[in-house]
């Protein structure tokens, strides 16, 4: 099996459609699991192009398209509770 190694930034074409819809639906999981309604205004603030074009870092390059994915699974669900957090007013408001 080839490794497809993600080398340089901006993301080519084929990287970025694979990474975008590996993040949205990894998105759609995690607002399954989380039981928010399908009209949750967090999917107003959810920007798969913006979430993707911050996963990988120059230094991370090379970088196997699999094992980014892979970094999409392990770490959405924390940028998603970021999302609902600025949807929370601050306590000490």
């Amino acid at each position: 099996m080839t490794k497809i190694l993600i080398t340089s930034l901006p993301l080519g074409n084929e990287d970025r459609i694979a990474l975008v819809e590996s993040a949205n639906r990894v998105f759609e999981n995690v607002m399954e699991r989380m039981e928010l309604r399908e009209d949750h205004p967090v999917r107003k603030l959810w920007s798969v192009e913006s979430y993707v074009s911050s996963l990988i870092d120059v230094d991370m390059l090379p970088i196997e398209r699999d094992y980014a994915v892979s970094l999409i699974d392990a770490f959405l669900v924390h940028h998603v509770l970021d999302l609902l957090a600025q949807l929370t007013p601050s306590a000490g408001a």
